[in-house]
């Protein structure tokens, strides 16, 4: 069995990408990811989701033609979460139906992360991503990121 961990960066190309006739590495990626999913199990944690609603949120507004999305968010934050609500709510359904195991952030995730920052150096939040997975017994992670490829137990699936 072998529980994979999806990064924030795997849900975001899922959600935004547009399946091709003729695939490419990244729907080649996607594809492989969701059958691993199907068979043994995903896993992600809060960090994902909050990372993913952030990044989604600005993606959203730079496609309404927002020159600059970050400081329309920081000035306006109700009127933005106003504005893409229907698409947060679409997107939270999507993940669902997934069925991703929400793996907590507990002392033992914490702990783990405080190990991994000071070896092998990961940032937080590469820490804690592979915190989760590591704790919620996953051997791989769905995830764009080289660091991965650091952490002892972990296998990276990439593009």
């Amino acid at each position: 069995m072998s529980r994979c961990y999806l990064d924030t960066n795997f849900l975001y190309a899922h959600l935004r990408s547009k399946p091709a006739s003729t695939p490419d590495p990244i729907e080649t990626w996607r594809r492989s990811v969701l059958a691993a999913v199907a068979s043994d199990g995903g896993v992600i944690s809060a960090l994902v989701l909050d990372e993913l609603a952030y990044r989604l949120i600005l993606a959203w507004l730079r496609d309404d033609g927002v020159e600059d999305p970050l400081s329309r968010y920081r000035a306006e934050p109700q009127m933005t979460m106003r504005t893409v609500a229907r698409r947060l709510t679409a997107t939270w359904r999507a993940v669902e139906s997934l069925s991703l195991e929400l793996c907590p952030t507990d002392q033992a995730a914490v702990a783990r992360a405080q190990a991994l920052m000071a070896k092998p150096g990961l940032s937080p939040r590469d820490a804690f991503h592979a915190a989760h997975a590591l704790v919620a017994t996953c051997s791989l992670i769905a995830s764009t990121d080289s660091a991965f490829e650091r952490v002892r137990g972990l296998s990276c699936l990439a593009p």
